[in-house]
């Protein structure tokens, strides 16, 4: 058990945890992880968010930890020590700001140092990941080792309705996916790890059709500019694969390894939509000047979320599905899939019953649903460490 808390929002007192292991539990022998990558660089710095005070860079290091804070760091690392690398205050960069609208890196004060500088050099999911691979393989190849890795954005820029930075964060987890198992055959261990690939929820979204954005924002009404969406027939393909300037030869192409758009400004685009959301305008293009913030409070002494106008300028009102105390969308009942690969991905699918012969979870004959604790139990009867009673 590396964290235990009952609210997940106790930042110091996790990253306390990570270090020092869960003081009221005594039968695990915990001696830190080997590799710790992320941002909240705010509970590490000594201060007021740290814990007591704490300069957890320091702590780290006093245990035998690498610090490092950027990504060129990051790569230079050596393998052969456990490695702290905190990138940023709070949450890292998305993928399309750190690679298409770079501007946006600019004016945050978020350096991990806490010198109030920008987080530039900060490492994507896919180096984070693929160092991760190579440090643990280094330290523990005979034993084996787990690893998880995060998307975490994904979810985060749903909730603001900002797909097309969920997208960009989703490619990368793609494009992530690759460069692991691509590792993986590397080091010689792919046919020897599993690797799962999952997520704890949905959000409720799907495209509908297509936006000609040109003539929606030539509109002069909220029903007019409606009429820019086509459905069915009148739905047409989108722009996303056809890069901006013919004679732009930085532009991002498929080459790249995953299936980034060529051109994240299209004048056509995808009519997108999430189930749950709160009051906000809609125009349908990707918002470079950073992420999204669709909704706005009017009260001081209460949560009272109305459209911000500024968020979508050209675009019309789309009112909202939730209480007006919410100001972002919300989680959802929709399934999610869970892609395996590697020993015992036969235990990763359809529909989980108890044996009595085994003393252990077997694959029915039926296909159904299953929920996220038998990918934890199942986990464990593939490891070995699952309880025979």
């Amino acid at each position: 058990m590396t964290a235990h808390t009952a609210d997940r929002g106790q930042y110091p007192h996790v990253v306390d945890a990570f270090l020092n292991g869960i003081t009221n539990y005594t039968w695990t022998n915990w001696t830190g992880p080997d590799v710790l990558f992320g941002g909240g660089a705010e509970q590490f710095i000594p201060g007021k968010t740290s814990y007591k005070g704490q300069d957890y860079y320091k702590l780290f290091a006093n245990k035998g930890y690498n610090v490092v804070q950027n990504n060129t760091a990051l790569s230079a690392t050596p393998n052969n020590a456990k490695t702290l690398g905190i990138f940023s205050t709070s949450n890292l960069p998305v993928w399309l700001d750190r690679n298409v609208y770079k501007q946006n890196l600019l004016g945050k004060s978020n350096s991990p140092d806490g010198k109030k500088g920008n987080a530039t050099d900060v490492p994507g999911l896919k180096e984070m990941t693929v160092k991760a691979i190579d440090i643990l393989n280094a330290r523990h190849q005979m034993e084996g080792w787990i690893l998880m890795s995060e998307a975490a954005s994904i979810d985060k820029q749903m909730h603001t309705l900002d797909y097309d930075r969920a997208l960009g964060d989703l490619l990368e987890l793609d494009d992530t996916v690759k460069a692991s198992m691509a590792k993986l055959k590397e080091l010689g261990c792919q046919r020897e790890t599993l690797v799962l690939v999952t997520a704890d929820h949905g959000h409720g979204f799907d495209v509908a059709g297509s936006v000609d954005t040109k003539y929606l924002n030539a509109q002069g009404g909220d029903r007019k500019k409606r009429g820019a969406i086509g459905t069915y027939k009148e739905s047409g393909l989108s722009q996303y694969v056809i890069p901006g300037n013919p004679q732009d030869t930085s532009s991002l192409q498929y080459s790249q390894g995953a299936a980034f758009p060529a051109n994240w400004d299209p004048r056509y685009t995808l009519a997108s939509a999430v189930g749950a959301n709160p009051d906000h305008r809609e125009n349908y293009q990707v918002h470079k000047s950073g992420p999204r913030l669709p909704a706005v409070n009017t009260s001081a002494a209460e949560d009272n979320y109305i459209v911000n106008y500024k968020d979508a300028v050209t675009g019309f009102v789309v009112n909202g599905t939730l209480p007006v105390n919410n100001a972002q969308g919300v989680h959802s009942l929709t399934d999610v899939p869970v892609f395996a690969q590697g020993p015992c991905q036969e235990m990763f699918g359809g529909e989980f019953g108890r044996s009595t012969k085994t003393n252990g979870w077997k694959l029915t004959a039926a296909t159904g649903v299953y929920n996220n604790i038998d990918i934890f139990f199942n986990m464990a009867a593939c490891l070995g460490l699952a309880r025979s009673k």
